[in-house]
């Protein structure tokens, strides 16, 4: 599940210092998010437990939504490739 016990850890004295723990740990959860519910349960609970760092999350958010369609359009663009359209 992505809401486990480095959850807690990663949030704590806002200082510059965590800014890079957060970014990793955000990389992490994001990289592991899979189509279960508990999965987006995990990374759901994480997001509202870190509200404060908002603009982060929505950065990473829209980061790794950015490499998904990417990563789509590589492997429709292959699959097309490969059937001769």
């Amino acid at each position: 599940m992505a809401a486990g016990p480095g959850a807690a850890s990663t949030g704590h004295s806002g200082g510059r210092g965590s800014s890079g723990a957060l970014e990793s740990s955000l990389d992490r959860r994001f990289q592991g998010v899979t189509n279960t519910m508990e999965s987006i349960q995990g990374l759901s609970s994480w997001c509202i437990e870190n509200k404060k760092h908002h603009s982060l999350v929505v950065r990473f958010w829209m980061k790794w939504l950015k490499r998904c369609e990417l990563l789509m359009l590589l492997m429709n663009s292959h699959k097309h490739n490969t059937i001769g359209i």
